[in-house]
């Protein structure tokens, strides 16, 4: 269990305890400002203050010898920040942490959220400037959307039913997109994304430099070579490097320390040869996030 579970989670997944969805958790922690800070300006936080702007591209600094590790340390630190609930910076994305969630645990988080409405991507905005509405906004996010127009889609701001947005979000799964569900700011969950590589700013930034916006899931993928029958479907599904699928051998290698669990492999699969198992049942990955 990862530690936000213990400090959020009552005993179960932080995000499926239902008082991170309250109203009265929103105002505990100033989610309503702090969300309007950070959507408003959400181009500032990923590009100067997370990837940094210089002429050497972007997380150059890393590289540099004793100065490179504690210039991550202390970003890495901004998501996590805790206290005080009402003085995180939005424009540093502290306390604006996510995490990768299977299609079944995001349909679990849409029982718990209210209102909810699809709002536009802010990564697809800031790195294609295209409009697609693939995200579904919660709570205080729902509230505050109308108040930043570029993330309210064409057809304007509609409040879906839960079937509704279920709905939605398999079909995401099914077009290879990942889910995400972000805390604004923790332990509020103010989000439910469905994004990809390279477009998700959260992901970028941990592939290419580890930055830990973005946890690794709850579970991993394993294949049951028993069930599979070679056909290829979960190929090309991983946007994580984390499976190799064999052409000789006509059957998928997943690589468990690579793996975030989205379990877009195992949606995939005709035969259910591809089981999500709980990252704490291995030892060496209960620490992995």
């Amino acid at each position: 269990m990862c530690e936000w579970c213990y400090k959020h989670g009552a005993g179960k997944k932080w995000y499926l305890n239902s008082r991170n969805y309250l109203q009265e958790t929103a105002e505990e922690v100033g989610a309503h400002e702090y969300i309007f800070e950070l959507w408003k300006q959400f181009e500032k936080v990923y590009l100067q203050k997370i990837y940094g702007i210089s002429a050497r591209g972007p997380g150059y600094k890393f590289s540099i010898p004793i100065l490179g590790k504690a210039i991550h340390w202390y970003i890495n630190s901004w998501f996590k920040k805790e206290k005080p609930l009402k003085g995180r910076n939005p424009r540093r994305a502290e306390g604006h942490p996510g995490q990768v969630v299977t299609l079944d645990d995001a349909h679990k988080i849409l029982t718990l959220a209210e209102p909810i409405i699809r709002v536009n991507c802010a990564c697809r905005h800031m790195t294609r400037g295209i409009e697609d509405p693939c995200c579904l906004a919660f709570g205080a996010l729902a509230e505050m959307v109308p108040k930043l127009p570029r993330y309210v889609p064409d057809s304007g701001v509609e409040p879906l039913h839960i079937d509704e947005a279920k709905e939605f979000i398999s079909s995401m799964n099914e077009a290879g997109r990942v889910q995400t569900v972000w805390m604004g700011p923790s332990p509020y969950i103010a989000a439910l994304c469905s994004c990809e590589l390279p477009e998700c700013a959260a992901t970028r930034i941990r592939m290419d430099y580890d930055l830990q916006a973005l946890w690794k899931g709850e579970y991993v993928a394993k294949a049951e070579f028993s069930k599979c029958t070679g056909c290829g479907e979960c190929a090309s599904r991983c946007q994580f490097g984390a499976l190799a699928f064999s052409d000789s051998m006509g059957r998928p290698f997943i690589d468990q320390w690579k793996c975030f669990g989205c379990g877009l492999c195992a949606t995939a699969c005709p035969e259910s040869a591809i089981d999500m198992i709980d990252r704490n049942t291995i030892p060496a990955l209960g620490e992995v996030w």
